[in-house]
């Protein structure tokens, strides 16, 4: 679809409203979208093998042009890859592409990663699948190596859990809403988004208390009906930009730096078709996106800002 085509529909459609309503007590945001065809997005490149096992999460460093760090799934060890934006893996001082181990840490279910401000990296071992009885949710930071590196050690181990996640005698939870495969870093903090399995809402939660040996609840922002389920996000190193996509949909919220009433502010959209494979990582790269699938393929597709269409 061209963009007049696309700037056409979108003045036939009405204004998108913003409304909250109350879910079991929770006030959910949702937003009226016009009904536009999906925009079908062709890869420009795949991620080298052993990055591909399933492709979880991506984040572009703040160190080093043209590096890009990635993470697999479940179906994988815990390692984590610096590639180039075309998917290339570097190799490590041993002359391999498999990766850089990271042997005092566990892969239990790895769904996303990020960076901070200080030159560390973010694994979030936070999958809870569709089963939601896991207790043991938690984050790993390690500083972010040299590409040629072949293993690092796990700096800081944080646990956590959800204000409203069920007593560990009432697991697995009734409603499948605590399943997680997108975590940001902004404003020196750490924030988690739900995928939630029994619904199309999002929840997000920032991490306020990092204790060691402890588990940390986290604290609870705001709720948004965004149309289906969360499999990914990321923040602009200001955090004043946080991209959320869904299986069918890229999701911009803009808001002042400093800031994370991120539901309250300006808001763009695109519907996508990726196929199949849908998408799974996704990471800012200047005034793009790059976005990455999963099931055994990390094909990589960029998204220019401009082809978001804005709704609020």
């Amino acid at each position: 679809m061209s963009t007049r085509q696309q700037t056409y529909l979108w003045m036939i459609f009405p204004l998108v409203i913003l409304v909250a309503c109350s879910t079991h007590g929770v006030d959910v945001k949702n937003i009226s979208l016009p009904e536009i065809q999906p925009v079908e997005l062709e890869p420009y490149a795949r991620l080298g093998k052993y990055a591909d096992i399933e492709p979880s999460g991506l984040v572009k460093s703040r160190n080093w042009e043209d590096v890009y760090w990635s993470n697999n799934d479940s179906g994988d060890g815990p390692r984590i890859f610096a590639v180039n934006k075309q998917g290339e893996i570097y190799p490590t001082n041993d002359g391999k592409k498999e990766g850089i181990r990271i042997p005092d840490a566990v892969n239990v279910d790895w769904e996303d990663i990020t960076i901070d401000n200080h030159g560390h990296i973010i694994i979030g071992d936070v999958g809870n699948r569709s089963i939601n009885n896991r207790r043991d949710f938690c984050l790993y930071w390690v500083l972010e190596p040299h590409t040629d590196t072949n293993r690092i050690s796990v700096l800081k181990k944080v646990f956590f859990t959800y204000p409203d996640y069920p007593h560990y005698t009432e697991l697995p939870a009734a409603k499948r809403n605590f399943d997680c495969e997108g975590i940001f870093w902004a404003n020196e903090k750490v924030y988690i988004l739900t995928k939630n399995r029994s619904d199309t809402h999002t929840s997000l939660y920032r991490l306020d208390s990092m204790k060691p040996f402890e588990v940390n609840t986290l604290t609870y922002l705001e709720t948004l009906d965004i149309g289906g389920k969360t499999t990914a996000a990321a923040a602009t190193p200001d955090g004043s930009k946080l991209v959320i996509t869904t299986y069918t949909a890229i999701w911009l919220f803009e808001v002042e730096s400093g800031t994370d009433n991120y539901f309250d502010g300006k808001i763009s959209w695109l519907p996508i078709d990726l196929g199949q494979n849908g998408n799974e990582a996704v990471c800012f790269d200047g005034d793009s996106l790059i976005i990455s699938n999963e099931e055994g393929v990390g094909d990589l597709y960029e998204v220019p800002l401009s082809r978001l269409i804005e709704i609020k």
